[in-house]
């Protein structure tokens, strides 16, 4: 395009702009010398090569893969897809698949309470039961910056649901979502105490945007964002039987091959916007432009919150804010990072931005088990070099391709036995027909290879086992970036565990679990979930972990077992009451 004809297109583009709104005035500028100068530039071709070993992976037949977009000073100056958006019909990802985006979403939600905190509709020091009455009552007020932070203690939705019966390949709703909040007995800790990442507040906040605005939550996206920047391709799904033209499917891969990940989620707030990186490029050109200008609503969706205890936590309005430092003790090449990543079903996403170097990067993926975070580092690394530590990218060590060696059985013994990775999570190495075994609790065994003296190999885990202070016996190991210390199991037997016998309920979750004891093993059972072993724990007694959670027994001071209590991940301590 010429200077001339370019000049010519802006003066009419100006001379329009006096029968739009402000907000349009500005975003049809935006666009247009996006657009310009989007066509004058493309990313270096030395660079090319290298995102495309990034996305290698992907080139091989019957494999999904991910969109890539990256934007640099206003500018869109690469964009390709890489892979399948769909295994049965061969069609490819393209910068205009349409992707659930999952927890990338939640920036959009920030974006609506900022608005409505800016238009002085809402505070974020208000009680949420000004705005959302059936909240219950916990005798501890949860505020709007509560939510937005992270720091309310109300319960995360998938674990909570998952626990009352929900079954990870069906449908989760937004009505599901409100009803399990308005159920919810006590907190999962006093509001602002502490940090733990919750769907649930966001689902909350885009109730909250509906209440006081009057219209539901993916209206007020359509008429305050996606229309006026034209993300035309952007929906709130509140309906997950409503057809999206270009829409992926989802995959996860089970060790042999490919198969469909269901997505029938319509989660308001925390998930469910379908976009493409196209679209998403005109948010983030948008979203740098509006910080530059100091707009204080996207100055507010950056602003860092502390807990009671002034301690400082990174996450904003649906974004985190972070420093990334490159080994420099005075911080003079540390780098500003704001970004969210996603997933759910088998999508993985992520926009990372870089403010101060003006580079934007949007990934969205159809593969569970690709690594959108590290792929993004990869690629900022590729633009930013020194600026990034070297680990920015992704660093997954590989030792498969080393020689496995016959390792000495007299060594290997002293490896055997348990080890806690953390709070409920052992790990047992047992020698087999001399191999070593590993198996952690509530998991399948897995073979290792012995890679040297104290080197093990996991292929199911892709990742290895170092052993440590080894004397008579190894008194801890080394998994990836934990140090797990030796521990000596609690022994019970089948009459001990009898007494943890019978059927335990939940008013808050309205289910109930049968346990029972079979071949030696205490076994619940859930009419919906079915049957699984919940495993003692191996220092702690009258505690029990399986892959459904944790349970912590309560008991009189007889000894009489009255209820236990259930945690899992992020929801802690949902009581469940034997019945008479």
């Amino acid at each position: 395009m010429q200077p001339f004809f370019i000049s010519v297109v802006i003066k009419e583009a100006y001379r329009h702009l006096y029968n739009t709104s402000i907000m349009k005035k500005y975003l049809l500028v935006v666009l247009l010398l996006s657009y310009v100068q989007g066509i004058a530039q493309q990313i270096p071709d030395s660079l090319e090569p290298d995102i495309n070993k990034l996305f290698s992976r992907y080139s091989r037949p019957g494999t999904p893969g991910a969109a890539v977009l990256i934007v640099q000073n206003g500018q869109i100056i690469f964009k390709k897809g890489y892979g399948s958006a769909n295994l049965e019909y061969d069609i490819p990802v393209a910068p205009n698949t349409v992707f659930d985006i999952a927890s990338v979403s939640k920036q959009f939600t920030g974006f609506a309470i900022s608005t409505l905190i800016e238009e002085g509709k809402i505070s974020p020091d208000d009680d949420i039961r000004k705005y959302l009455p059936e909240v219950p009552q916990f005798g501890k007020t949860i505020t709007i910056r509560h939510l937005i932070h992270h720091t309310s203690g109300l319960r995360d939705w998938p674990a909570t649901l998952h626990a009352a019966g929900w079954r990870w390949d069906e449908t989760f709703s937004f009505d599901d979502i409100l009803r399990m909040v308005k159920q919810q007995r006590e907190l999962d800790f006093e509001p602002g105490s502490q940090y733990s990442y919750s769907n649930t507040g966001y689902n909350l906040l885009a109730a909250l945007v509906a209440k006081v605005s009057g219209k539901s939550f993916p209206d007020w996206m359509k008429e305050h964002l996606f229309s006026p920047l034209q993300m035309n391709a952007t929906i709130v799904q509140d309906d997950h039987s409503q057809i999206i033209p270009r829409l992926a499917s989802s995959y996860y891969h089970n060790g042999r091959e490919y198969h469909k990940s269901n997505d029938a989620l319509t989660a308001l707030g925390s998930s469910s916007i379908f976009t493409t990186v196209e679209d998403l490029s005109k948010w983030v050109i948008y979203f740098q432009a509006q910080l530059d200008k100091k707009n204080p609503v996207f100055l507010r969706m950056i602003e860092t919150d502390s807990l009671n205890n002034k301690l400082p936590i990174n996450y904003a309005y649906g974004v985190e804010v972070s420093k990334i430092n490159n080994a420099d003790k005075d911080n003079r090449n540390s780098v500003t990072n704001i970004s969210h990543d996603g997933g759910w079903a088998g999508f993985r996403t992520i926009i990372s931005n870089y403010p101060d170097q003006k580079l934007s990067i949007i990934l969205l993926g159809n593969d569970g088990n690709f690594d959108s975070n590290g792929s993004a580092k990869a690629i900022a690394r590729l633009f930013l070099k020194e600026k990034l530590p070297l680990t920015a990218g992704p660093t997954r060590e590989n030792l498969s391709n080393l020689p496995t060696i016959k390792g000495d059985q007299s060594l290997l013994k002293k490896y055997t036995g348990s080890y806690q990775l953390g709070e409920g999570w052992y790990v047992t190495f047992t020698l087999e027909n001399d191999r070593m075994m590993v198996q952690a609790n509530g998991e399948y065994k897995f073979p290792t290879d012995i890679k040297s003296d104290t080197v093990l190999w996991v292929p199911a885990y892709s990742s290895s086992v170092t052993f440590r202070d080894i004397k008579e016996k190894a008194g801890a190991l080394k998994y990836r970036n934990i140090i797990a210390k030796r521990v000596e199991p609690i022994t019970i037997d089948s009459s001990q565990l009898k007494r943890y016998a019978g059927t335990y309920y939940s008013e808050e979750l309205e289910t109930a679990y049968k346990l029972s004891v079979k071949g030696g093993k205490l076994i619940a059972h859930h009419m919906r979930l079915g049957d699984f072993e919940f495993q003692p724990d191996m220092a702690i007694a009258d505690k029990f972990s399986s892959y459904n959670g944790t349970i912590n027994f309560l008991k009189t001071g007889t000894g009489n077992i009255t209820s236990f209590r259930l945690s899992n991940g992020r929801i802690k301590n949902i009581l469940f009451k034997k019945q008479e």
